[in-house]
């Protein structure tokens, strides 16, 4: 492999004459020799050798990234674990997985909101990773023991606005909604099985968001998870006209409950 190194280097040929017999491989101590003049005279290469090794290692990253996601399909569309936003029967689903005690989670909120507010058709699921300490834990236990629709939708809002995750805003975010005593065994299932999906996804932090077949990690701008919104129903219409030859195949859009 260094034969072939010193040969596709400019200067290669000049190695052969610096000692070696000529039908000899030049020696790896000739190779360096001539790889150290290349590359003091073209330092250059080095920062476009560290680009395209970057390149790899994230064009591998995506792919890994996308196999995953194919593969957990179903569970990251599942809503059981979840809480609803938007129209429960939507034809594109926006998962974030969130941690009320994580400020970019409380950023990100009003986002999602404009997102829901703009899109009918938009359905998404706030998967609970309480990665943040013992609070985040019992906040996500009473978001989830809410169960689904307007209560739980109102109490994970509480949650984002609330100046504190303590016990004491906890009690008053239940007393204010009413919720009855967490079903601890319950709501710790739903968690575990989130924690499970989060890594098979190699998700490591708050705010994580799956819309289609992409992935984001942080905060993300409103038109940023727009343009990947649309996206997700481009690809989702062209697979439904795709399957459309089939007898009694069609594309339904579903209003979002009043």
């Amino acid at each position: 492999m260094l034969a072939a190194l010193s040969l596709a280097l400019p200067g290669g040929a000049a190695i052969a004459q610096t000692g070696a017999p000529a039908n000899s491989a030049p020696s790896t101590q000739a190779i360096e020799q001539v790889v150290i003049k290349l590359l003091k005279s073209r330092p250059e290469l080095v920062r476009e050798a560290l680009d395209e090794l970057q390149r790899r290692e994230l064009a591998g990253h995506a792919q890994q990234e996308s196999k995953a996601l194919a593969a957990s399909a179903k569970a990251i569309a599942d809503a059981s674990d979840a809480t609803v936003l938007g129209n429960p029967a939507g034809d594109v689903t926006l998962v974030e997985f969130i941690d009320y005690h994580c400020g970019y989670c409380k950023k990100l909120a009003p986002s999602i909101e404009a997102l829901i507010q703009r899109d009918s058709q938009l359905r998404v699921l706030v998967k609970h990773l309480p990665i943040l300490g013992p609070e985040s834990i019992a906040a996500a236990q009473l978001a989830l023991s809410a169960g689904q629709g307007a209560t739980a939708q109102q109490v994970h809002k509480a949650l984002l606005s609330a100046d504190a995750i303590d016990a004491a805003s906890l009690q008053a975010i239940s007393r204010q909604f009413g919720l009855k005593p967490v079903d601890v065994v319950a709501v710790n299932r739903q968690l575990g099985e989130v924690r499970v999906l989060s890594e098979r996804l190699g998700i490591q932090g708050t705010p994580a968001i799956v819309v289609g077949d992409v992935m984001f990690r942080g905060a993300v701008g409103t038109e940023q998870l727009a343009a990947a919104i649309d996206a997700a129903r481009r690809a989702q219409s062209a697979k439904s006209a795709k399957a459309g030859s089939k007898p009694g195949a069609e594309i339904r859009r579903v209003a979002r409950p009043t």
